[in-house]
């Protein structure tokens, strides 16, 4: 059973997922890279908060580096030795903070598969893709911490950017 200080938490990890969520969503509709990881940015240093709320300590470890990964690439900086880096700490740190056993481990890979995105695609079409792809992963830790918002807000996030994806192919502009 859960305490009142931890169903406060619980509450507000969840209220700020609406604030990521949203920026999300909007990073999966943007019309250049830069939109993609300004959003991205964005979002991740919402999710870092939710995740103290949640007690989620490899996933807040992946989020800070993650910030620095999305600063890069939004500034058109992302280098191959910034992919190294990142990527070695993401393994590093991720699993010496690991409290929540496997699942914790999706933040890590999530991490990884993103910021392997981030140096090898320049292309925004398989930017979205990139970052639809961690998503999934993000959606399935989310449930896995008890952050329904953020979990269902993933889901709703794959739906739009899957949609958005479809009408950028058809030509259609939805984006921001």
């Amino acid at each position: 059973m859960m305490n009142d200080v931890g169903m406060v938490r619980l509450v507000l990890g969840n209220l700020i997922s609406v604030a990521q969520i949203i920026c999300l969503t909007i990073s999966c509709c943007a019309s250049t890279r830069r939109r993609v990881y300004l959003y991205q940015f964005t979002e991740t240093a919402l999710c870092a908060v939710a995740t103290i709320f949640f007690g989620a300590w490899s996933g807040l470890s992946t989020l800070v580096i993650a910030l620095y990964r999305n600063w890069r690439t939004m500034e058109d900086k992302f280098s191959k030795t910034d992919m190294i880096v990142t990527g070695i700490l993401t393994v590093v740190i991720g699993i010496a903070v690991n409290t929540d056993g496997w699942i914790g481990l999706l933040p890590i890979i999530a991490t990884l598969q993103l910021t392997a995105f981030n140096h090898y695609v320049e292309d925004v079409k398989l930017t979205r893709i990139g970052v639809l792809i961690n998503v999934v992963m993000w959606g399935i830790y989310a449930f896995g911490i008890r952050n329904y918002v953020g979990g269902i807000g993933e889901i709703v996030t794959l739906v739009i950017g899957v949609i958005a994806l479809m009408r950028m192919e058809k030509g259609a502009a939805y984006s921001v």
